[in-house]
């Protein structure tokens, strides 16, 4: 391979997978045991201090469960804190640990360093989960040049295999159940160009639920069998979850599998084994809700799209929980059709990012992609008929969910007050009336100068190729206005304005955690004031969009101030 390699990464709940192009096809690298297949899993070694990725990890799982993280995938986006023995960690730090080490066994693999990469996430995930992925491709040394829907990005290499599917229909459905999430995705082919005409899903299902579905079905054998409630136990679940694990994966290739297991638990000293036999037509029917809820929502994508599921030429099953029977014979019956792999469920969304990656350096591969918004975007405004107490929480929607991106879309709305001073701008994604059913984004105070009511104010939003959004307000005939970035690095909207010393609110995870720290008692007055001072520098130099490397060793030093503190804290005890 020639020139400088932009890879593609699918970073996945249970597994995740790096492909590249090699002389314009896109393959997957393996990385372990032969292997493409790498589990998002990250285990923290207290004998050497290292973190271990991948089999190294996963193998860990059970006797070293509160060292090791799985599943990481499903809290990006969200303020968690992750207990990884006795350190801590963000679910971006740890997201971040899985693509570094992809990247650096992909840079020995191919004998080249690898930079730059075109990262997946699901089409469901919201502004905060796509901008945790870009921070978590930031914090392992990658310059994240495009996030892709996965979906999208399976769609991408459907034409390198072989179709069994009529193929005189230009539509495509992309049914994607994988570990953690489930998204479907109609899109429309036009030629080279592959248009998403619909997209809906839950970000909080996937194959994860089926496995947990099994986890309580043998503690409900194990307290019958013994007459125990046993007691929560990490190391109990982690270990079911495995069992439930290879059972779901056993049963998708035959109707039984025998689960022998010793010593799972232990009353009053004894082991307690787990033994017993389960029938797929027993673990189908423990989890149809979980397989309907995704009927449905395949239905809701058809009727967003405008399209019946005779319309639909191909179907391309993504993500290894696809591999269930029912999976495949519901989705048959629902298309009057038999419904089979055409690609690897595992590897194709890497596959498709190494695609797109190909496509922004330039490859001849004659695709074009696009894509639409998975969330409606808006903002807090009066409702003009409303007179009830929720007159002043209607989301006010200026681009609707599945609009072709990149887009900029504007709206008009007017001040209420005379002379009124400022306006709260808020903004929202989400599909209700009502803006405290929806997740805020962010939010900013717009300055008015002095008019009348009714004023005019445009408020507009450009939503670009990541899924990351721009607003830009402006107060019509005073030459006023006012843009403002969802800043990558950031949680919540910021402006390029600079502050004195410690900002009005933390600027992300990392000034959030020492601002905590900061409100500890026990923090000595010396080691206190040198983190206020390193904060404030950090804050400013992140709103103020400096340097990288700059933001990256103040960063650095201020990650090392606060591991300071926590080592002192444990000291104190």
């Amino acid at each position: 391979m020639m020139g400088e390699i932009i890879c593609g990464i699918d970073l996945g709940t249970t597994n995740s997978v790096i492909a590249c192009l090699d002389q314009g096809k896109p393959v997957a690298l393996s990385l372990e045991e032969g292997s493409a297949i790498v589990p998002s899993v990250v285990s923290l070694d207290d004998a050497t201090g290292q973190l271990l990725v991948g089999r190294a990890a996963r193998n860990r799982l059970a006797a070293f469960p509160d060292h090791t993280i799985r599943s990481v995938k499903r809290l990006m986006g969200q303020e968690a804190s992750i207990h990884l023995g006795t350190r801590n960690f963000t679910p971006e730090e740890v997201s971040s640990h899985i693509l570094h080490y992809l990247v650096e066994n992909a840079s020995k693999t191919l004998g080249q360093s690898i930079q730059k990469a075109v990262i997946t996430v699901p089409a469901y995930f919201d502004d905060a989960q796509r901008r945790a992925t870009i921070r978590a491709g930031e914090l392992a040394g990658l310059e994240v040049l495009r996030i892709i829907n996965e979906p999208t990005a399976a769609a991408l290499v459907y034409d390198q295999v072989s179709w069994e599917e009529p193929d005189d229909s230009p539509y495509i459905m992309v049914y994607d159940l994988g570990g953690g999430t489930f998204d479907v995705s109609i899109l429309e082919l036009k030629g080279e160009i592959k248009e998403v005409l619909a997209s809906c899903g839950n970000s909080a299902l996937g194959g994860d639920d089926f496995d947990e579905r099994l986890k309580d079905f043998f503690l409900r054998h194990l307290k019958q069998k013994t007459g125990y409630e046993l007691p929560e136990d990490r190391a109990l679940s982690v270990r079911l979850r495995d069992i439930a694990e290879r059972t779901k994966i056993a049963l998708s290739d035959r109707p039984f599998f025998l689960v022998d297991e010793v010593a799972v638990a232990f009353i009053d000293g004894e082991p307690v084994n787990l033994r017993l036999e389960v029938s797929r037509s027993e673990f189908e029917e423990m989890t149809r809700d979980l397989l309907e809820s995704t009927l449905e929502k395949v239905t809701e994508a058809l009727q967003e799209a405008s399209l019946e599921p005779e319309d639909i030429g191909r179907i391309i099953l993504v993500g290894g929980a696809t591999r269930m029977p029912e999976v495949q014979a519901s989705l048959s019956e629902m298309f009057d059709r038999p419904i089979a792999h055409s690609l690897d469920p595992d590897l194709c969304v890497a596959l498709g990012a190494s695609v797109q990656a190909g496509l922004i350096a330039g490859e001849p591969l004659g695709h074009i992609l696009l894509d639409v918004t998975a969330h409606s975007l808006g903002v807090r405004t009066l409702h003009p008929y409303d007179f009830t107490d929720s007159a002043n929480d209607h989301f006010s929607v200026i681009i609707r969910r599945n609009t072709r991106i990149p887009v900029s879309r504007a709206e008009l709305y007017y001040t209420v007050d005379d002379q009124q001073p400022k306006v709260d701008v808020q903004v929202y994604q989400g599909e209700s009336p009502y803006c405290r059913k929806n997740t805020l984004i962010g939010a900013f105070e717009f300055p008015l100068k002095p008019a009348p009511a009714n004023s005019p104010v445009t408020v507009e939003f450009a939503y670009d190729r990541e899924g990351i959004v721009h607003v830009s307000v402006d107060q019509k005939g005073y030459n006023n206005s006012k843009s403002v970035t969802l800043n990558v690095r950031q949680k919540t909207l910021q402006t390029e304005s600079e502050a004195e010393g410690l900002v009005e609110k933390p600027v992300n995870y990392i000034s959030e955690k020492a601002r905590r720290i900061l409100a500890d008692e026990r923090l000595p007055q010396e080691l206190k004031d040198a983190l206020i001072k390193l904060t404030g520098k950090y804050e400013q130099a992140v709103l103020a969009g400096d340097d990288d490397a700059l933001i990256d060793e103040l960063e650095d030093q201020l990650l090392e101030k606060i591991e300071q503190a926590e080592e002192g804290f444990e000291t104190i005890g």
